[in-house]
């Protein structure tokens, strides 16, 4: 089943072309690296395949739905439902602790919070941030925080995560630990990765590259 779909994609600031006219297919399961120096439009991409950004030409399909079939509020729904999103500066809530971060997609779906800790333990267990469920995100490292970061986006088990250099913030060990748990993510509970990356040595952990360049795609 292929759980993105972009197809002849176009989009413009302003006279500006960002994505030229680029299809690209994900299958489910896929660990999808898009490469690029700052500036080639990936980041850009990945806000059209998430959602969060309409393309000006061109169809993108998430999950199989049609993103410009679908409402604000459907958008919003299937954002917090099937996708997970991971940034580079970790958009952690400074006034709330680690586990109240990690809760926020349970509050925001008003679910029952008792149900899910049971889960929301065993996800942190996982992100071995188990020990932190009282810190706020000022005292913690920012490996530790990305992988907050993450356990927030797992907690609800979505089909996709996408991911924003993930680990350009992060030293070269902490690098290393976000990016085998991310492998683990992806190769035990199935879920289908897309990040985005400047980085070779991250690039390389995911099951395959396409290269950014000026708003188009190049397979590796």
């Amino acid at each position: 089943m292929s759980m993105i779909v972009a197809e002849n994609v176009t989009k413009r600031f302003g006279d500006y072309v960002v994505l030229d006219n680029l299809s690209l297919k994900i299958e489910e399961g896929e660990f999808v690296s898009i490469m690029g120096e700052s500036g080639s439009g990936k980041s850009t991409f990945l806000s059209v395949i998430s959602g969060a950004a309409k393309c000006d030409e061109g169809k993108v399909f998430l999950c199989g739905k049609d993103l410009s079939a679908l409402n604000e509020k459907e958008l919003a729904v299937m954002r917090r439902t099937e996708l997970g999103f991971v940034y580079q500066f970790f958009n952690l809530i400074p006034t709330l602790s680690v586990e109240e971060n990690v809760l926020l997609p349970i509050y925001l779906r008003k679910d029952n919070v008792k149900k899910q800790k049971e889960y929301m333990m065993e996800v942190m267990e996982r992100m071995r941030i188990s020990h932190l469920l009282n810190r706020y995100p000022d005292k913690l490292s920012g490996g530790e925080q990305q992988r907050v970061a993450i356990a927030r986006s797992v907690l609800y088990k979505p089909k996709v995560l996408m991911l924003d250099e993930p680990t350009g913030n992060l030293d070269s060990r902490a690098r290393e630990d976000i990016m085998d748990l991310l492998v683990e993510l992806n190769a035990k509970d199935k879920i289908t990765i897309v990040q985005v990356t400047h980085s070779m040595e991250t690039a390389v952990r995911g099951t395959r590259i396409v290269h950014m360049i000026d708003g188009r795609l190049e397979e590796e």
